[in-house]
């Protein structure tokens, strides 16, 4: 597709949404407006980056193979919410440390139950630079949440990457984020996330995303979107809300995030694994302004 053709859809992700009241999630015409002209420069664009610049001129990693396409494709998978319940965890993080890093706070009442969506989240969360830094602090300092994420991970992530293989019978070294990158969108806003792909960040071809929603899609309207394949174009809602993981190779496929038109807050988690042998976990990419911490689990 063109670039004026894939515009003209990412102005309209809450009439494709499945299920969805236009009613509730309509976008304003100035957001509307506003995403598509970023859409249209950043399709032209992206390739110029800072980071893409760096991903060219600088020595690549070094893997013994290939990526294989089973690990590229794009795949949708469930867990547990009742063992893993990463929403509850988030909402009690924010419960604390919203008011005391001043990121947003829960309204309070006799009566108020907190609801992650209704997270009075500061515009700045999506927005800023430092914000976002003070607030992977508070998620690298949270215990409890660390530990149902790292359990996710080991117990049902790994082993479902494992059962990709084909030769899943051997050993496996799996390089899992450490902490995982939690995202706050409030809405109403303009505000969006650019076209990019994670290379520019210093991602490997050897890693794989997961991103799940954390909040619910049928109040917010708003979700990633993504290439199934590098400079495809064919950018496409990723449509699941929480007690589901998307896995897609977000190291090449381009992905966005659309403005937040509803009047809740969007939470979603999102972080990245490295297969061995596809991986090379001595390489990181020069220049790159911040680098995620690793663990790693073999099965």
């Amino acid at each position: 597709p063109g670039a004026a053709d894939v515009s003209a859809a990412l102005c309209k992700p809450m009439e494709m949404a499945k299920g969805i009241s236009p009613s509730v999630v309509a976008t304003p015409i100035a957001g509307a407006i506003e995403w598509s002209e970023h859409m249209k420069m950043a399709l032209a664009e992206q390739r110029n980056s800072k980071g893409e610049r760096a991903v060219t001129s600088c020595p690549g990693p070094v893997s013994k193979e290939d990526l294989p396409a089973s690990l590229c494709e794009e795949t949708v998978f469930t867990f547990d919410i009742t063992q893993y319940d990463l929403r509850a965890e988030a909402t009690a993080m924010l419960s604390k440390a919203g008011p005391a890093a001043g990121f947003g706070w829960f309204d309070e009442g006799e009566d108020a139950v907190a609801c992650l969506e209704d997270f009075r989240c500061k515009g700045e969360c999506f927005s800023s630079f430092r914000f976002e830094q003070q607030w992977r602090q508070c998620v690298a300092g949270a215990e409890q949440f660390l530990a149902v994420y790292e359990g996710l991970v080991r117990e049902v992530v790994c082993p479902h990457l494992k059962s990709k293989l084909e030769n899943n019978m051997e050993a496996t070294t799996f390089y899992y984020q450490w902490p995982p990158t939690l995202r706050l969108q409030p809405g109403p806003s303009i505000n969006f996330r650019r076209v990019h792909r994670d290379a520019e960040y210093g991602h490997q071809v050897g890693e794989i995303n997961f991103w799940m929603p954390l909040t619910d899609y049928a109040k917010t309207g708003t979700t990633l979107w993504a290439e199934s394949e590098p400079n495809l174009g064919d950018f496409h809602p990723v449509e699941i809300t929480y007690g589901l993981i998307a896995g897609f190779h977000g190291s090449l496929c381009r992905h966005t995030v659309p403005p937040n038109a509803s009047s809740s807050t969007r939470v979603s988690m999102d972080f990245r694994i490295g297969v061995s042998p596809y991986y090379d976990a001595a390489w990181t990419l020069k220049g790159v302004d911040h680098s995620h911490g690793r663990r790693s689990c073999v099965l």
